[in-house]
């Protein structure tokens, strides 16, 4: 990226929230050219654009207001979507981008984007000269890329990072993501339309090469690895979690949220009874309660068991943050970098499997949110490694 004021224009939707802000303080680290902030609220977007004052423009602008997110994508070289819920938002500000002719980055957007942004006749495929299927993206020469974020996202990204890492094959990999995070009203939506619309699968996992639904529990005051104390793990398997271990030949995979704590938990519980709204309400309410008085952070812990060189080899991967927003905009930041750095081919794509999984667990070690990042040898040191560290 340069700081050099005709680079190409970013535009950040959702500018000021949780993860947008955060995307907006790595785009100007990074020494991105001039930003086009948006949101509904223009006194919150002037605050965050005087804060690098004559490089930024502020503007106002309404999702559901289809002339004015219009007028905020033309001009744009690329539109990074940090706008919520997902699951309301959809292909909203992705068609808006792409008729501007912009490229589109969504720190969400994951199989229901997808499905939508493939349909209709701006997609309909055709066949170059090699006989090759083409996109209605791809002939536009725009880059899509939805799940650029921390889940969808990081949560692939990371385990292909760690795939790399010496071994031959891979047969098993264990994953424990969570903490003590806060519930935005955005997120807590998404999350409740995720229990519903294919998202994943609850207590199934991917063993034989195959979902076996029903085949786990929820484990309650428990020690988990790397995590301190005891905590709750309820265990699901993702589409994103899915198509990875098809695509790197896992056996197995074990896939749980972990809530450190009770409060979020035994919300979790009650959301079959109330409305999406509702169910929101109550996730954001029991996490800020579960947050009070205790140090936020949220963690991805992934163990992975194979072979290498004819012996059995065992790794794992920590990440940890304040917050799980932060890890988001960690992911989404590298994705917009490689769009306007002409590394990612026109087309709808994903971003765990367009971007280099090494450069972007680099950008994590180069982050300043990130508290720590790294691989050890083994599954678990967890007890030795939690003395070392001190206190979360």
């Amino acid at each position: 990226m340069s700081g050099d004021r005709r680079a190409p224009v970013v535009g950040v939707l959702g500018c000021y929230g949780a993860v947008g802000g955060a995307v907006v303080r790595r785009l100007r680290g990074a020494g991105a050219g001039p930003l086009r902030l948006g949101g509904r609220d223009l006194g919150r977007v002037r605050a965050l654009a005087a804060a690098r004052t004559g490089a930024d423009a502020a503007v106002a602008v309404d999702i559901r207001d289809a002339a004015a997110l219009a007028a905020f994508c033309e001009g744009c070289h690329v539109v990074v979507n940090c706008a919520g819920p997902s699951s309301r938002v959809l292909d909203t500000v992705a068609r808006a981008a792409l008729a501007a002719g912009a490229h589109y980055v969504d720190v969400a957007g994951d199989a229901a984007v997808r499905d939508r942004l493939s349909a209709g006749s701006a997609a309909r495929p055709d066949r170059d000269q090699a006989g090759r299927e083409r996109g209605g993206w791809e002939r536009a020469g725009r880059v899509v890329i939805l799940s650029a974020g921390m889940m969808p996202g990081l949560s692939a990204l990371l385990p292909r990072h760690l795939a790399g890492q010496g071994f031959d094959r891979v047969d098993r990999l264990t994953a424990h993501v969570g903490g003590v995070d806060r519930f935005t009203p955005a997120a807590a939506l998404d999350y409740v339309a995720s229990l519903s619309g294919g998202y994943a699968t609850p207590l199934a996992v991917w063993r034989g090469h195959q979902v076996i639904p029903g085949a786990s529990r929820p484990r309650h005051g428990v020690e988990v690895p790397h995590f301190p104390g005891r905590v709750n793990a309820y265990p699901y398997l993702s589409a994103e979690a899915e198509r990875l271990a098809r695509s790197l030949g896992i056996a197995e995979v074990e896939w749980s949220s972990v809530f450190d704590g009770e409060l979020t938990l035994a919300a979790l519980a009650r959301l079959p009874e109330l409305d999406p709204d509702a169910a929101a309400d109550e996730l954001v309410r029991a996490s800020r309660l579960e947050s009070l008085g205790r140090t936020p952070y949220f963690q991805m812990v992934f163990e992975m068991a194979g072979e290498t060189g004819g012996r059995p080899v065992t790794r794992t991967l920590l990440a940890r943050a304040a917050d799980s927003y932060e890890l988001s905009a960690a992911a989404a930041v590298p994705a917009v970098g490689a769009v306007l750095r002409g590394l990612v081919r026109p087309g709808l794509h994903e971003a765990a499997d367009v971007l280099d999984a090494g450069a972007v667990f680099q950008a994590l070690l180069d982050d300043p949110a990130v508290t720590r990042l790294e691989i050890v040898d083994g599954a678990a040191r967890a007890a030795e490694m939690e003395m070392e560290e001190g206190v979360l």
